[in-house]
């Protein structure tokens, strides 16, 4: 073996060594350059991009009902257009679609998350709602697909059967809203102000609730959708007697009903009658979190309008009573900023509704039932059984002053119950032992 001075042999071997590894480390490097420019997986744009993928499709509402079902829809039917994807629906209820709409715009922009949520986030982010971590003006928008006039009805049967009737109301006007952050709860507000109608909104009618209180005389009218109350309508049970702007969809049954844009007189009517207009325009909205690769994001968009343009989508949609009247993303997005942008008349109007306090009951009795693990309580007050839901973070609870979870609520403990309504959800229980 030849020595070479200044050099052992455990300096040779050790340089050998290293040389190996340097060598190894080069080839490993060679490889994973030519899988990133080679490969379908990462390096595929566009709509290629989702061959072999998964799509998050975040619905901020429980499972059935409107957004779900659009949800589910464009979903499936979206999964056609980019051939190879697999769209899943995750339902992320909770503060009138905040929590839903947090998660999406939390997400990572790489084109695997997308959602739908209500355009009354719209209201939310003007009024700068606390738990809002959002910016609707950021957000990357896929498009729209329905348009969704919003209407007052009310019962047959009830006192006011016309819009005049209602704007000149002598007594106290009973609307309901399922809650104080709710798009019903706010327009009815606006409403009231801006025509100066004697009014009190009544909180903790969840969905059908709504029509059907009314139905029953708990309430006098019912400010939403034309499409969610349309069942009724048809019916015979309710009638529409103010609309905001035309309906595609019905309108041959909207003949004859007053349009608030042409009835607005003061500046504070006609900014909220634009609103509401440009509101029931922008229904069923869709957008992911911002800065969604551009590649990706024209993909998305495309497939949402290929597929809103289907003749098996519009199918299904018709057997399901619905009507697709969609928008694209770009478009959409130009609407939510105009619509984040609104007159003083508007902001002062919001502003004044954060200030206002949801009026509330109490009643009190022994409780005689517990149903669905304390989901539900049942107190017997003065001889009438009420029962009340409630949610494991909405619901505040207490058992002998201090903080509990509903499951500490027991048979014979007697209880009041702070709710919006008789049968409710409970804003708070209080028991003792």
């Amino acid at each position: 073996m030849m020595h070479f001075p200044g050099t052992s042999t455990n300096t040779r071997n050790g340089e050998a060594k290293m040389r190996h590894r340097v060598s190894l480390a080069v080839a490993a490097a060679a490889l994973i350059v030519g899988a990133s420019s080679s490969g379908p997986a990462e390096a595929a744009t566009g709509k290629d991009y989702y061959n072999g993928k998964n799509v998050r499709w975040i619905v901020s509402t429980g499972t059935g009902g409107g957004h779900d079902y659009y949800a589910r829809l464009f979903a499936r039917h979206m999964e056609r257009m980019l051939p190879g994807s697999t769209f899943v629906i995750l339902n992320r209820p909770g503060a009138g679609h905040v929590i839903g709409a947090n998660l999406i715009y939390a997400a990572e922009p790489n084109g695997l998350t997308i959602g739908n949520f209500t355009t009354g986030l719209i209201y939310a982010q003007i009024q700068k709602q606390k738990g809002i971590r959002f910016d609707l003006g950021k957000m990357s928008w896929i498009g729209k697909s329905g348009t969704d006039i919003r209407v007052v009805s009310v019962a047959k049967t009830a006192e006011f059967q016309t819009f005049d009737q209602l704007v000149n109301a002598k007594r106290q006007v009973k609307f309901s809203a399922s809650g104080a952050a709710t798009g019903a709860y706010i327009d009815s507000f606006m409403f009231g102000e801006a025509w100066k109608i004697p009014y009190r909104i009544i909180v903790g009618y969840q969905g059908p609730e709504a029509a059907l209180g009314m139905l029953r005389g708990e309430t006098d009218a019912l400010f939403g959708s034309l499409s969610s109350g349309m069942e009724y309508v048809r019916s015979g049970q309710t009638k529409v007697i103010v609309r905001f702007g035309e309906s595609e969809q019905f309108k041959d049954m909207m003949k004859g009903v007053p349009n608030a844009f042409d009835a607005a007189k003061t500046p504070q009517q006609k900014a909220l009658a634009n609103l509401m207009v440009n509101y029931g325009q922008l229904s069923r909205i869709v957008a992911g979190p911002p800065k969604i690769v551009p590649d990706r994001l024209k993909a998305l968009r495309t497939a949402y309008m290929d597929a809103a343009g289907s003749p098996d989508l519009i199918k299904e949609a018709k057997a399901s009573h619905r009507r697709i009247e969609p928008l694209d993303g770009e478009q959409t997005g130009k609407v939510v900023t105009d619509m984040l942008t609104q007159p003083p008349e508007i902001v002062a109007m919001l502003n004044a509704l954060t200030q206002v306090k949801v009026s509330m009951e109490t009643h009190d009795g022994k409780v005689v039932e517990i149903k669905d693990d304390g989901r539900s309580v049942v107190i017997d007050h003065k001889g009438q059984k009420m029962t009340a839901k409630v949610s494991g973070s909405r619901t505040k609870i207490t058992v002998d002053g201090k903080g509990a979870k509903r499951k500490a609520v027991q048979v014979g403990m007697a209880c009041t119950f702070t709710w919006p309504k008789v049968n409710s959800e409970a804003q708070k229980i209080d028991c003792k032992k």
